[in-house]
């Protein structure tokens, strides 16, 4: 582990980290949305492929040799090359509100390859499904097993959908085969390819397809989409299946949008040391504030929420992108603060719930804050975050400032530390861990907080009733404010990065090692990730001679504002 704190510009000038990395050419990025809404991505090294010329909807494999077949409805099935901007997606699932030419028309204007709008006037064995997109293929109903394909009203009063009926899973069944055998629909794609559909099912069978390509999941280069059980669903691709969580039951009877996207050229989000040190903790939650809709990156998928005064920002700091509250709540609602529960579909927030918030006993929370400037001064009482109800000023976590001073509630009241918060408009990692258990006594609780990598404070509570815990108050949390999402006060203004729960009180060693790894290591990753500042002008992080001198040549090279030469421009 690398300790570096000597760099000429210190860690008081490190203003925005925003590294990402392009996927390299033998990788894939899958994003999966629902209803017009993101739900999450998963990066794979393997790129896609078509070694293939088949696309079966409705099923595993090929029309040959049908398994995992899907039982229900499904409509308007569209492939485009290319990934489709999520404004686009959203655009799509929205103009089906309006009517079936509407969405016709927002379909047709993304140009797609292939777009089965299942209109045709039968369905039979071997029947041609009409492709009204760009390429010369077209999709055949094939029944091969139990019943056959039929139809129905579709996403709209005036539209036609059709019915798989199923078969026994691993069993043959029914599909429509789409056969690329000159190799027109490969041709057009460069690894990039969006698919979209629409389904409305309640389908018992195991792993049921929507669509695969490629034959087995495990086939080099091969995607589809299939559901995995309630609440869950599988994107298949670069070898790879990669199941993520939708807020709600898809396997309902509605009509639901489905859109799947995947991309050779995708940033991803930067993991480097720092995430990497975390990771290794195993937190419960951890948020990187990378997406545009809010994930959690621990791997349990847990709920989070942004309200409507957030949004992301670069080149302020932290390591890639950064969230910022505006703070303009001051009362009632949620318009500056991040909610998060350890659940994967949003908690009942509007009491007491006596379930604990991600750890039962000890815990730790770590996290990046970072001031505004002074013509923008913060409140003189604000939450970071926050579990508990206002009224009770009761025993779970909680971490604020209270008249430019930190302070933790501490299992019976709020600990004002003594101190300062921080607000030079510089980061500082924030560390605070609660031990139930402190030193082995059952009835005391140590609280221990960290700025900046070392202990900064720290205090032992016991109950005068013998007891000192962290009491179950809400199912939730809320980060950038005080009290229950749908009651904020004492909001927060700044930006937050790197929010991480741990189950357990890091050891003081884990807590330097995470402030170390975000340091940066050397004046490329400086201009790399910061920009650098204006006055190295030769970008070798020491602002010396040398900057004066190349500005002075280029001050020779024009002095004349006046000059009638149209390159002579001035450099002041």
């Amino acid at each position: 582990m690398k300790y570096k704190f000597e760099l000429l510009m210190t860690a008081s000038v490190l203003f925005c980290l925003s590294l990402t990395t392009v996927a390299p050419a033998d990788s894939c990025v899958k994003t999966l949305y629902i209803d017009g809404a993101y739900i999450d991505y998963a990066d794979v090294n393997q790129a896609l492929s078509w070694p293939y010329e088949r696309i079966t909807i409705g099923s595993e494999a090929n029309r040959w040799q049908l398994y995992n077949e899907y039982t229900g409805k499904m409509d308007e099935f569209a492939i485009y090359a290319g990934v489709l901007d999520p404004a686009r997606i959203t655009a799509h699932h929205s103009a089906r509100s309006v009517d079936y030419a509407a969405y016709v028309a927002a379909v047709q204007a993304d140009s797609p390859l292939l777009y089965l709008q299942f209109e045709d006037a039968s369905t039979d064995h071997n029947d041609v499904a009409d492709n009204s997109g760009n390429i010369g293929i077209d999709g055949t109903y094939v029944s091969t097993g139990v019943g056959s394909i039929t139809q129905t009203t579709g996403i709209a009063a005036d539209s036609n959908a059709i019915v798989f009926p199923g078969a026994e899973p691993d069993a043959n069944g029914n599909c429509v085969d789409v056969w690329d055998g000159n190799g027109d629909f490969s041709s057009n794609l460069d690894g990039d390819v969006t698919i979209e559909l629409w389904v409305n099912f309640t389908d018992t069978n195991d792993f049921p397809r929507f669509f695969q390509h490629n034959g087995a999941w495990d086939v080099e280069g091969a995607y589809g989409v299939m559901v995995n059980g309630p609440n869950e669903s599988g994107v298949i691709g670069g070898g790879t299946t990669n199941y993520m969580a939708t807020p709600g039951d898809i396997n309902d009877g509605d009509w639901h949008h489905i859109v799947v996207t995947y991309d050779s050229t995708y940033a991803l989000p930067e993991t480097g040391e720092y995430a990497n040190e975390v990771m290794a903790d195993n937190p419960v939650l951890y948020l990187r504030f990378e997406e545009s809709g809010p994930k959690d990156r621990s791997g349990n998928n847990y709920w989070v929420a942004y309200g409507g005064g957030t949004h992301l920002e670069e080149k302020v700091g932290g390591i890639g992108s950064s969230i910022y509250l505006d703070g303009a709540s001051g009362g009632m609602g949620s318009s500056c603060a991040i909610a998060a529960a350890n659940q994967q579909t949003e908690p009942d927030y509007t009491g007491r719930d006596d379930q604990y918030a991600f750890a039962p006993n000890d815990i730790t929370f770590e996290f990046w804050m970072k001031s505004l400037p002074p013509e923008e001064p913060q409140m003189s009482a604000y939450g970071l975050f926050f579990q508990q109800i206002k009224a009770d000023e009761a025993n779970a976590p909680g971490m604020g400032n209270s008249d430019g001073t930190i302070r933790i509630l501490n299992g019976i009241s709020w600990w004002y530390t003594g101190i300062t918060t921080p607000l030079n408009q510089q980061w500082h990692h924030m560390v605070v861990t609660y031990d139930e258990e402190y030193e082995g006594d059952p009835n005391s609780m140590g609280i221990q907080f960290y700025l900046d990598g070392f202990l900064a404070g720290s205090r032992v509570v016991t109950d005068p009733n013998g007891e000192a815990v962290l009491g179950p108050e809400l199912s939730h949390l809320v980060i950038g404010g005080e009290n229950d999402r749908g009651y904020i006060y004492n909001t927060y203004a700044g930006y937050i990065d790197e929010f991480a729960i741990y189950e357990g009180a890091l050891s003081a060693e884990r807590v330097l090692i995470h402030y170390a790894a975000w340091q940066i290591d050397d004046c490329a990753e400086f201009w790399d990730r910061v920009g650098g500042i204006a006055a190295d002008i030769d970008k070798d992080c020491d602002v010396d001679f040398r900057d004066f001198a190349s500005l002075a040549l280029d001050w020779l090279l024009c002095n004349d504002p006046g000059s009638s030469d149209p390159n002579c421009v001035p450099n002041w």
